[in-house]
């Protein structure tokens, strides 16, 4: 059903200071755009992505830096979604992002973490 891990997205209200740790301290090599509000980590063909500022206010606010988000690539997100459904987890309508249809599992149907499973067209 899940096909690969694609991304793990990091909340920090100090993207500068976040990076840092992880390049000094795993040798990583962080790469951000201009004066955006993220950073992202290359790890073969995945992401850990560092997010600070909009993007995860809510996340900040409710359960602190940390884990924000957990990205997970399918060959068909139809068939994930009737899955999961069957199962009683609580999905969002899958929603069309940058050639991504985008499913959203509710984080109380998965140990409070937020659960994005994507399919490529």
């Amino acid at each position: 059903m899940i096909k690969r891990f694609d991304c793990l997205d990091i909340a920090t209200s100090d993207l500068a200071g976040t990076g840092s740790i992880y390049e000094n301290n795993f040798d990583f090599t962080v790469r951000r755009t201009g004066n955006s509000d993220e950073a992202t980590i290359e790890l073969g063909d995945a992401q850990i992505r560092l997010r600070a500022g909009a993007a995860v206010a809510d996340v900040l606010s409710s359960s602190g830096e940390g884990l924000a988000a957990i990205w997970l690539e399918t060959d068909d997100i139809y068939k994930v979604a009737e899955t999961l459904k069957n199962a009683n987890v609580e999905v969002s309508p899958i929603r069309v992002e940058a050639n991504r249809r985008i499913l959203a599992v509710n984080p109380a149907s998965a140990n409070m973490v937020q659960l994005f499973i994507f399919d490529r067209f």
